[in-house]
């Protein structure tokens, strides 16, 4: 797993221009959602601002799953000149119209049904706390929907948190260790779910079941990648937190989170492709020595003859 992680590291900063459509879709979705905050107002604009937004994130994960493939590919190429490299690396980014137009359709569909898993997790987790863990009080309830009603919400949330008893604040916890438990295994069954549709099917159906069926092949291994990148982030999202109380440390820690974004979807695609691509190659390698011996052989036939 180091040596993987190592090799991870290496591919992103080598390729560290997948970057740059990761941060440029963070701002257009942010400003396109603070856009519709103020000018969506009515069902049909809320719909077609929803399809907006499907098309977007379709799109970008088309053209950028499709980068960060091209760059595994790229780690394994030897250039003789850093010039040479350097090039094959700037011209990474000329690949994504064309991830968009293979891919483009797939995504929308994965995103699609990433919704509906979505709805199943919030279901899972809402019957499993009613009867493990309870539920809430009449009158956390009663704040709770005034802390929704009202305009300044991180003020209302502040004093919403302040009045809570340990056994409030316990029972919150709670809920969000289930939701966070039932989350991290839905994530961990469909991870490969995005490499499969790059390297194998567009089909997103299709890839969702082949993917599915490759982590349970390698459950134990997959599991020790996956508790890898989820302890990772978990340390970087704790130490966030305590970067909000100054800019600079604010700014900081956003760009360590988009460089682990990208190191971390590096590293799963590196993952599929040396655990689930290489036998595939290696058969095409046989064959095609086989091949040239069987040429070779009749060859020296019609010589003899």
């Amino acid at each position: 797993m180091f040596s993987l992680i190592k090799k991870a590291i290496k591919i992103t900063n080598d390729n560290i221009i997948l970057a740059i459509p990761l941060i440029l879709f963070m701002w257009i979705i942010n400003f396109y959602s603070l856009f519709s905050k103020y000018t969506v107002d009515t069902l049909p604009e809320f719909i077609l601002a929803s399809v907006t937004v499907l098309c977007m994130v379709g799109a970008f994960c088309a053209g950028w799953f499709y980068m960060i493939k091209e760059a595994v590919n790229l780690s394994k190429k030897v250039f003789v000149l850093d010039e040479d490299r350097a090039k094959a690396t700037l011209n990474l980014i000329k690949l994504v119209p064309a991830g968009i137009g293979k891919y483009f359709l797939s995504f929308v569909g994965m995103y699609i049904i990433l919704f509906f898993i979505q709805i199943a997790v919030a279901i899972i987790v809402y019957l499993v706390g009613v009867n493990t863990i309870g539920v809430l009080d009449a009158a956390s309830v009663q704040s709770l929907q005034s802390i929704a009603a009202d305009q300044t919400t991180d003020q209302a949330m502040m004093a919403f948190v302040d009045s809570l008893t340990p056994e409030q604040i316990m029972f919150f916890g709670k809920w969000s260790m289930l939701f966070m438990l039932i989350s991290s295994a839905a994530f961990f069954l469909i991870m490969l779910w995005f490499p499969e549709i790059v390297y194998n099917t567009p089909n997103s159906i299709v890839a969702l079941w082949r993917a599915v069926k490759k982590l349970f092949k390698t459950f134990f291994k997959s599991l020790s990648l996956f508790v890898t990148m989820w302890m990772l982030g978990f340390v970087l999202l704790f130490i966030n937190t305590f970067a909000l109380i100054n800019p600079f440390t604010y700014l900081v820690m956003s760009i360590i989170l988009f460089y682990y974004s990208v190191f971390l979807m590096v590293l799963l695609f590196l993952y599929y492709d040396e655990n689930f691509n290489k036998p595939v190659e290696n058969i095409e390698g046989i064959k095609e020595a086989r091949d040239e011996t069987v040429f070779a052989d009749e060859g020296d036939g019609s010589d003899e003859q």
